[in-house]
This record gives C-alpha cells, structure tokens and sequence, in this order.
C-alpha cells in the first residue's frame, strides 16, 4: 500500500561535433540553427567535450511531434547547477504553429513529480511525445527534465532546491532561443508534487537569478514542502522512502556525502536500484527492506544530524518571499502530501506575506488532483496575463479536513 502511495507522490558526438553543431546555419527544427538531431544517434549522450555557455543556450534539438497545430521538440541546453557549474539538461518545447501575440507567446514551465534518480526516470524518455500541459491557455509549454535526469551516465540530486530551480528557469531561455516558437519574457512555473516543489524553489530564486524574465505566477499541486517534519497523517513508511531517496540525491549533488553511513545493512544494496531503476524499483526494494526489517530503515534519522540539518536548510521550502501571486491545490482525502502539511504551508506563506491563495477538492488525492485542477489552473493563468486582481486566501484558516 505505501508503495503504491509513493508512486503517486514520486507521479554520440565528440567537441568537434558540437562544434559543428553551432556553426551550422541550415534552418533546423524550429528555424535554430542547429540540425535536427539524427534519432539513429543517441540524443542523450553527452558531447566528449563542452565549453561552458549563457544558461539556456541550446546543445541539440529533435522533431518529436509536428500535428494538431503544434510541434514539441526535445532540446539539451546549458544551465547551472546548485554551486554555479555549467551543466547539461534535457526537456521537451512545444510552441503553437499559429500566429503569437504581440511580444510573443507566454510559456509555461512544467514540473514533473518524482520519477527516480536515474537516466532511464527522465519524462522527455520515457513520455513519448506526449507534451508539456499548457491548461488550455494558448502557450509555449515547456518541460525540464531536471538535472541528473536523461543525459547518460547521471544521477539526478534529489530535491536539490537551486538545481530545480535552474532547470525550471532556464529551459524558458532554451525555448526563446527557438525562433519558431515565439517564446516571450512571461512565464508561470506549474508543478506537481516533486515539481510543487521545484516550481516553489523557482518562484523565490527568480527574481535575482533570471531578471531578464517576468514571473507572471506559481501553481504548486501537492507540492513537496516543509519535509523536514512528519504531519498528522503521514505514512512512516513513505517518509523515510523518499528521505533514502533523498540520500542518493544529496550524494549526487556532493559525492562526499554517503547514504550508507544512515542506512541499516540490509537496505544499502538499494544503491544499485537507484543506479538503473526508477521509482517503482526503488519503492518496491525498499518497502521489502521495511517488512524484513520491522520498519527500519536507517542507523540513525538523517534529518536529526548536522548534515540532514544543513541539507534542509538549502533545500526545503519555503524559505523567502516570493514576488509573483500563487496558487496552492490541494486534496482533501490526499494521503500522500496530507491536508495537514498543506495548511502549515500555507500558514507559513502566509506569515511570508506571499500573495497565495488555496483550491481545495474535498475528494481529491494524489493522482487526482492535476486532472481535477486543470481547468481552474488555467483560468487562474489567463486572470495574471489579463491583469485581473489576485486572491488572497490570506489570513489562512484551514478547513475542517476532508471538506471545501
């Protein structure tokens, strides 16, 4: 059961190929200048060598889809990791082919919940072709895989709050560089569970890490938040899973870092899972380790020591401010990220001085909640685009649980 609960939360060229990749000036998917890259050729394989480049500057691009008015394309750009390292990520654009508005088209930045930490996780992989969600608002919708997801040979570091960020922010700067797509400066940062998350970590680094770009808003579905404290409601079981996750995250953001020195013997051989597997292989080895060993997982609780601690501290949220208005959804029969740590989020934006309001769905839960909001996330979007006023839910009283 809990396993199944933590799906729901977790929902070939060389430098000189490179080279010549950006010195091409035949007119390539979405008139960039770079060729459609061969789908004979791995997509993912990083070139051997790589100068370091604006965040947002496009390596390769591939025609993925090109019917119903649209064409999605997969892109590996620049960005920067949490120390300041340029570093390649991968994603899906998709851009309208009909005529943009004035300044161009506003664009969504999608963020996905936890698929795993491994290559093999990365949405833009495994997805198909289907694309970004974009509400119903006409839009460039883009989404990020995050980084350590997709490029071969990485591991995705977990819950990294500034990695998350980057990723959000500068596949928006990717898809501004695709001429065809008529991307704008106006964007919205929209995620669910892991990605409510990120897309909270992008609405507060914003504003000082990518000025040359308009916020319009932040829509955080279930998102990941205050995790350093369990709520009423909370399932043990899921809470530690994702805290191993988050282990292997950390290490791979600081190799220093070793899970092993918190995990009891019999759950270390989950090392391999989180190399090859996603998050159902990860779930599923570690909820055996947790009915083999009476539910323990670890030697000592990670998030009781100076390192869990300072772990927390640079990646949970909320942390500061955030400038631009937001939307929080949430599920009353939700038992994965449960009602009440929704409402001690929103205490705690609140308190923040955020402009935040809440949509309750009394009978929504974990994999529900998106489908259930879409409209209403895209309603909310048009009213910021055309200027309308922006809900408060603010002074925040929580619900009766379970209830509107």
């Amino acid at each position: 059961m809990c396993a199944a609960l933590l799906l729901m939360f977790l929902s070939c060229s060389g430098g000189g190929a490179a080279a010549a990749l950006h010195s091409n000036t035949t007119r390539g998917p979405g008139g960039t200048r770079l060729p459609n890259f061969p789908p004979s050729m791995d997509f993912y394989r990083l070139p051997s060598h790589v100068r370091p480049e604006p965040p947002g500057t496009l390596v390769r691009v591939q025609t993925v889809s090109d019917t119903n008015g649209a064409t999605t394309l997969r892109v590996m750009y620049h960005s920067r990791n949490a120390l300041g390292r340029d570093v390649l990520v991968t994603g899906l654009v998709t851009y309208p082919s009909t005529r943009p508005p004035s300044g161009g088209w506003p664009v969504i930045s999608w963020d996905h919940g936890t698929s795993g930490l491994s290559q093999s996780c990365a949405p833009s992989r495994s997805g198909g072709t289907a694309p970004a969600p974009d509400f119903g608002v006409p839009a460039v919708s883009v989404a990020t895989d995050y980084l350590g997801l997709g490029p071969d040979g990485a591991i995705h570091p977990y819950l990294d709050r500034v990695d998350e960020a980057n990723s959000t922010i500068d596949i928006v700067r990717a898809a501004r560089r695709i001429p065809d797509a008529h991307a704008g400066t106006t964007w919205f940062a929209v995620g669910d569970s892991q990605g409510g998350h990120a897309s909270l970590s992008a609405g507060e680094i914003a504003p000082r890490s990518a000025p040359d770009l308009h916020l319009a808003g932040t829509v955080a579905i279930a998102p990941g938040a205050l995790l350093a404290k369990m709520f009423p409601g909370d399932s043990k079981e899921v809470y530690d899973i994702i805290e191993v996750m988050a282990l292997y995250g950390a290490q791979a953001a600081d190799p220093r870092d070793n899970p092993d020195e918190f995990l009891v013997p019999a759950a270390r051989g989950v090392a391999s899972v989180v190399e090859t597997g996603c998050v159902g292989e990860i779930s599923a080895y570690l909820a055996g380790v947790y009915s083999k060993t009476g539910g323990h997982l670890f030697t000592r609780a990670p998030l009781t020591t100076p390192q869990g601690r300072a772990w927390a501290t640079a990646n949970d949220v909320p942390q500061v401010h955030t400038a631009s208005p937001m939307l929080v959804v949430a599920g009353g029969e939700d038992t994965v990220v449960v009602p009440a740590r929704i409402n001690a989020l929103m205490t705690r934006l609140c308190s923040l001085g955020d402009r935040v309001s809440v949509a309750w769905y009394p009978q929504g839960n974990h994999s529900t909640e998106p489908a259930l909001a879409a409209s209403r996330i895209g309603a909310w979007i048009e009213a910021r685009l055309h200027g309308r006023g922006v809900p408060t839910s603010c002074p925040y009283e929580a619900p009766p649980l379970g209830s509107g």
